[in-house]
């Protein structure tokens, strides 16, 4: 089996190269995306561009948070009388239709934003543990928010702590995802690969 690489001298002439593939490569065909890229070795403006987003996602949570205050004051109570109704404020049980676009929405948005928080986690030199044990523990927050609602609605008040749990999984996982990739970036002053960083602008 072979591989190639094209390459172009200074006259503009192409040139492929072929190497046999060893038993490594056989081994492991798949290269992981992060193996030469990391935040620490990246510029002004990559770091830039990954804080911006972070920094967004980071009012983002807590625009979400103070919303949350606002409808239930995150109390168990609160939130069952939010999904379930309440005799005494004369509140309406969240509907099969008002359930669905809720759930319709996060299921498209919430998964998008954890997956690109893991990606920026996995472009630093956190351990392998630590990037695993983040990548489940959020992705486990996010389902367990979805289901909740339902859980409340339809079988027991009880699924609150379920959804304070997803929600609490959801919260520390974002701060470590975001504090690790702002650590590397701003306060790590020695590059990964050695060296200076790349000249900055």
């Amino acid at each position: 089996e072979r591989y190639g690489r094209i390459t172009q001298d200074r006259q503009g002439h192409f040139y492929i190269h072929f190497r046999r593939l060893n038993e490594a490569d056989r081994a492991s065909p798949m290269k992981n995306f992060n193996q030469r890229f990391k935040l620490r070795d990246s510029d002004r403006h990559i770091r830039l561009l990954y804080t911006q987003f972070l920094l967004l996602m980071l009012i983002g949570f807590l625009f979400s948070f103070f919303w949350a205050h606002s409808m239930t004051s995150l109390s168990p109570q609160g939130i069952a009388e939010h999904y379930r109704g309440s005799d005494a404020t004369f509140g309406e049980p969240m509907s099969f239709r008002e359930l669905a676009e809720v759930t319709h929405f996060h299921l498209f948005t919430m998964p998008v934003v954890f997956m690109i928080l893991v990606h920026v986690l996995y472009l630093t030199s956190a351990s392998q543990a630590m990037k695993v044990w983040m990548t489940w523990l959020s992705f486990a927050g996010v389902g367990l928010d979805l289901l909740s609602p339902w859980l409340i609605s339809y079988v027991s008040p009880v699924f609150v702590l379920t959804m304070l749990t997803g929600d609490t999984l959801m919260m520390v996982t974002f701060l470590i995802m975001m504090w690790i990739p702002l650590h590397e970036m701003w306060i790590l002053k020695q590059p990964l690969m050695g060296g200076k960083r790349p000249e900055e602008t």
